[in-house]
């Protein structure tokens, strides 16, 4: 039977980073996380249709968990215009499974610009619609929604918007669950 021998030293880095990237893709989907809605009940009060309150360092709620290791997706927004910011992610990983302590942060790096084009808030929403452009030049719809008390989900779109409305956007965040979402 043949032996499996550990990868050399130059391979591990690729090896951890195609395991970090599938442990991120099962987070997006779903994976790893409790089926709380997007709001978790709160029925608190509407958040700001500010770009600045998008603005700073976001840590995603749930727990991607790999073998002995654990990881968090970040996010930054930099707001740079009226209506535009620059998307920043990174990832934290943790020593064990849990995503406990202090975790070490790979990262940011720039993803992309959004450019919103219109904002909305009520019902404990805030709601904000554009064009989210990625540093290789691909465009895509998307809307950046903000519950309270402070959480951020991002949701695809199209273009135009198959969301358009506040009642759609809604709609839409009752099927995220919440760990998929970002706190501060």
């Amino acid at each position: 039977m043949p032996r499996i021998r550990p990868l050399p030293g130059f391979a591990r880095r690729p090896a951890t980073t195609v395991a970090l990237l599938f442990a991120l893709a099962l987070s997006a989907c779903g994976g790893g996380g409790g089926d709380d809605t997007p709001d978790g009940g709160s029925g608190g009060a509407t958040p700001s249709v500010s770009l600045q309150a998008l603005a700073g360092d976001w840590v995603q709620k749930g727990c991607a968990k790999a073998g002995g290791q654990s990881y968090k997706k970040m996010l930054r927004a930099r707001v740079t215009g009226a209506n535009t910011l620059d998307y920043y992610e990174g990832v934290f990983t943790f020593g064990g499974n849990d995503c406990a302590g202090g975790g070490r942060l790979t990262g940011p790096s720039k993803l992309g610009t959004l450019s919103f084009d219109r904002s909305e808030a009520g019902g404990g929403l805030a709601a904000h619609w554009g064009l989210y452009r990625t540093v290789i030049g691909t465009r895509h719809g998307a809307v950046w929604a903000l519950r309270s008390p402070p959480l951020l989900c991002l949701l695809g779109d199209e273009i135009p918007s198959i969301q358009p409305t506040l009642s759609a956007v809604s709609a839409s965040l009752a099927t995220v669950p919440a760990d998929n979402c970002f706190v501060r």
